[in-house]
């Protein structure tokens, strides 16, 4: 039996409209319905949230309705403003689609059923006060236009895709942070009393507490099912397991939400009494081959937390670690690690952070023939760190290669004889009581060998001694090489232990001397560099000295002077050597103040430096001063430039700003494209390779482009006034004039000096008394492609006057010879002669004016 066609048609019909009423819909309310949750969020957060792009669907979660946010963020305010506490690459949100058309219709609140965010990335900070940049929450709503009711939460599911997660606890001395992170949470809270099932794993965890890390890059698991019950605020664990790498932790108990502490009461502890597992938190040994690692050994971990944590609440904890007999093996190197032993104990009575106690009272392990032996006390953690340390041991570093797979080492040998004793609070040494602070002992380095990946070069210590004293860390031997170089060193270094634990500034001196230190061995072979970072809590001078530093095509002899690192700056502190068969002495500073721009001031002055070899050396010559590649002599000065880096550390030369002036002797000039050019402009041969006197030139660099003031070169007879730029784009702007004898003037302005000589003998004169032409050309284009445009106005100029001095001079020989005649005439002649004088002088001043008015308009 045939359906019928007219129906069929028509429920078609209606089931197309439905399908583009539920496409089309959502793009209709999809505004509204962002901007009614913008609303709702500012209403109950003190922060800005901002988000990209919004979609909305209801096809992809039938009958759901499916919203979904690109990029959003959380900005936080006062006082953490501009601080990014929340960064989501893509959120998803499915709503109820009763109450999205409950809201539609009346207002009502919009229920959230799921949530899935993807790559979301959390910066958590507290300050040394308390405040906590997470508490956005609004302690009351600001004031609305109209009445309407919040987002309400029932939610289903939330899921964590890729996040990440940093705490930095400046109260409590905390620091952690988490990376890969992948969360499901299942569970309806629509309910009272639910069961939350939550399966939590990350790729990487690292926790610092009071400067000792705990955990470092440690995979995490947890799977959970918490009974939770929403009106009494309480969560119950019951047999749910922690997994720190190989390690896992049962843990059960509660937490109870209150107003403002959270009541904990917890345990937890290791089923497994295998060595293995905690072996597993060293990150070196976990890292290679874990699988395969042979070992014995028992080993327990239990502990417990209870109490209130809130602002002003710390709850009690404890934390005990055993290891007996520990060993273990890898199944291709030849040695184990024996005997290994541990008790840590970490306990806080409650109450305070700060009574947090941390105790490994034992720490011994065999490696090879010889036995290590440590221990650490550490009291008051937050306030005023106690530190109590003992190590002493000998360690044949060529047994540890034997033992442990050290990442990248290619070759180890050496041995390291530690027996130190140390005792101090961080106030004694903050206040400088040393007096108070018990600290000996030695650490010494003999027959040292390293050859590593991460290295460009061997490393050798032939012997180094460290001498520990309540004061500082005495560096009284040192001897070594690095590839090719030597290197000796004495110094000394204050405050290790606040910069160790409390990133406070670490203080230091230092002697270094070298024979020979060989800079291309730190040359990287990747074409692309990095910034290099000046770190912030060091201040450390230094003075070095080299009898011979190579870098490249470089080689500097004699080599000394100071270096100061303070303040995310080196100094140079005069900086003397010889180089480029000259010498050199440099001041100034290299500063990343800024990480991402740094900056450098660099004074120079340079006696005698050959001009060849430092062109073929120094880029930046190169770049500034490209008329150095065809000069030969020496030149002397002083050069000041400062300005950015850039992210590969070559200089931003368009932001670069520098002043400077330059002497130098006699010079030959080799081929000069722009030399070459004038030559044939101007027909003066003499100019192509010419042998230039010595100078004396002033510059300036700004906006990319060195600038310098009006100098003379004189090549021979001629002398040659150059003003004008070059750019970094080896761009030219130069104006040239030039005296040239007349003898020597080319062909092209010969003519211009021949046309004005002819007009002259028309009026009986003699242009011979010009000494000297002048010439002129403007000079554009580029280094090795010049545009040479000649000027002969200066012909002209020279001419003109030389027609003047000319016409001055006929003049004054008409009248002497007139008044000759008049003074030998007879006396009876004497009236003539006086009228024939008076004619004489007019005729003559009527040749000048014409010969004037003939060189000006030739001139012009």
């Amino acid at each position: 039996m045939r359906f019928p066609r007219k129906p069929a048609l028509a429920l078609a019909a209606v089931a197309a409209s439905l399908l583009v009423a539920l496409a089309v819909v959502p793009m209709l309310f999809r505004d509204r319905i962002a901007t009614r949750l913008k609303t709702e969020i500012g209403r109950s957060v003190n922060a800005r949230v901002s988000w990209g792009g919004v979609a909305l669907s209801v096809l992809a979660d039938f009958p759901n309705v499916r919203l979904g946010l690109d990029r959003v963020s959380v900005v936080d305010v006062k006082p953490f403003e501009g601080d990014t506490l929340l960064s989501v690459r893509r959120a998803r949100l499915v709503l109820d689609v009763a109450s999205v058309v409950r809201y539609l219709r009346t207002g009502d609140q919009i229920v959230v059923r799921e949530i899935d965010l993807d790559r979301p990335s959390a910066r958590l900070r507290v300050l040394q006060d308390g405040s906590a940049n997470w508490d956005i929450a609004r302690k009351t709503a600001p004031p609305t236009s109209g009445p309407t009711r919040a987002v309400a939460l029932t939610l289903r599911q939330f899921r964590i895709h890729d996040g990440s997660v940093t705490l930095d606890d400046r109260k409590s001395d905390l620091a952690a942070s988490v990376a890969g992170l992948q969360e499901s949470l299942r569970g309806d809270f629509a309910r009272e009393k639910l069961v939350l099932s939550t399966r939590t794993h990350a790729d990487s965890v690292s926790l610092r507490f009071a400067g000792v890390p705990y955990l470092s890059r440690v995979a995490l698991e947890v799977n959970a099912d918490v009974a939770a019950d929403l009106r009494a605020r309480r969560f119950t664990f019951t047999n749910d397991s922690l997994r720190l790498n190989n390690l896992v932790l049962a843990f059960s108990g509660s937490a109870t939400a209150g107003d403002p502490n959270l009541a904990l009461d917890l345990s937890f502890s290791a089923p497994s009494t295998a060595f293995r597992d905690i072996l597993s938190l060293v990150p070196a040994i976990y890292a290679r081959d874990f699988a395969r690692l042979q070992t014995s050994g028992r080993m327990s971990a239990a502990g417990r937390v209870r109490g209130a944590y809130g602002p002003n609440a710390f709850p009690s904890f404890a934390l005990r670690a055993q290891v007996e007999n520990g060993a273990f093996k890898y199944s291709d190197l030849p040695l184990p690690a024996r005997d290994i032993a541990v008790d840590l104990a970490i306990d806080n009575p409650g109450g305070d952070v700060d009574s947090t106690v941390v105790n490994l009272k034992r720490f011994h392990a065999v490696v090879g023939r010889q036995p290590l032996d440590a221990g650490f006390v550490m009291r008051t953690p937050v306030s005023d760190p106690d530190v109590d340390l003992r190590l002493n041991g000998t360690v044949n570093l060529a047994d540890v290669a034997r033992t442990v797979k050290l990442a990248g080492v290619n070759d180890l040998s050496g041995v390291v004889a530690a027996d130190v004793a140390m005792r101090a609070r961080m106030s004694q040494l903050n206040a400088g009581r040393y007096d108070q602070v018990a600290a000996r002992g030695t650490v010494g380095v003999a027959r040292f060998a390293l050859k590593s990946a991460t290295l460009p070069h061997p490393m050798t210590i032939d012997t180094a001694s460290l001498r520990l004293t309540p004061r500082r860390a005495e560096l009284t031997t040192f001897a070594g090489r690095i590839g090719n170089s030597d290197v000796k060193a004495t110094g000394a270094l204050d405050n290790v232990l606040g910069f160790a634990l409390r990133d406070e500034v670490l203080r230091g001196e230092a002697t270094v001397s070298s024979e020979h230190f060989d800079l291309n061995e730190w040359r990287s072979s990747d074409t692309t560099m990095e910034i290099i970072p000046v770190p912030a809590n060091v201040d450390f001078a230094l003075q070095a000295s080299a009898a011979r530093v190579t870098y490249g095509t470089l080689t500097a002899a004699n080599v000394h002077g100071g270096l100061r690192v303070k303040d995310r700056r080196v100094t140079l502190d005069d900086l003397r050597m010889d180089m480029l068969r000259g010498s050199v002495v440099a001041n100034g500073f290299y500063e990343t103040t800024v990480p991402t721009r740094p900056t450098f001031d660099l004074g120079l002055r340079v006696t005698s430096l050959d001009i060849p070899t430092a062109f073929a050396a120094l880029t930046t010559v190169q770049k500034l001063a490209p008329v150095a590649r065809w000069a030969q002599g020496t030149v002397s000065g002083d050069f000041a430039l400062k300005g950015p880096l850039g992210h590969d550390m070559l200089p931003l030369y368009d932001a670069l700003s520098g002043r400077g002036t330059v002497e130098s002797g006699q010079l030959v000039m080799q081929g000069v494209p722009v030399l070459s050019k004038l030559a044939e402009s101007l027909a003066l041969e003499q100019l192509r390779n010419p042998a230039v006197e010595a100078l004396r030139a002033s510059f300036e660099i700004t906006n990319g482009r060195l600038r310098v003031k009006p100098f003379d070169v004189r090549m021979g007879g001629t002398t040659m006034t150059v003003s004008g730029s070059n750019g970094i784009d080896q761009s030219l702007s130069y104006d040239l004039a030039l005296a040239v004898p007349r003898a020597e003037v080319g062909a092209a302005a010969g003519r211009v000096v021949s046309r004005l000589a002819s007009q002259a003998g028309k009026a009986g004169l003699d242009l011979s008394t010009a000494d000297a032409v002048e010439l002129g050309a403007r000079v554009t284009g580029t280094v090795m492609n010049p545009t040479v445009t000649p000027n002969f106005s200066g012909v002209a100029n020279s001419t003109r006057d030389a027609l003047h001095y000319a016409a001055k001079q006929a003049v004054e020989t008409h009248v002497a010879d007139a008044r000759q005649r008049v003074d030998s005439a007879a006396e009876d002649a004497r009236r003539r002669a006086r009228a024939e004088a008076d004619r004489v002088i007019a005729e003559a001043e009527r040749h000048a004016a014409t010969v004037r008015e003939e060189a000006r308009t030739l001139a012009e």
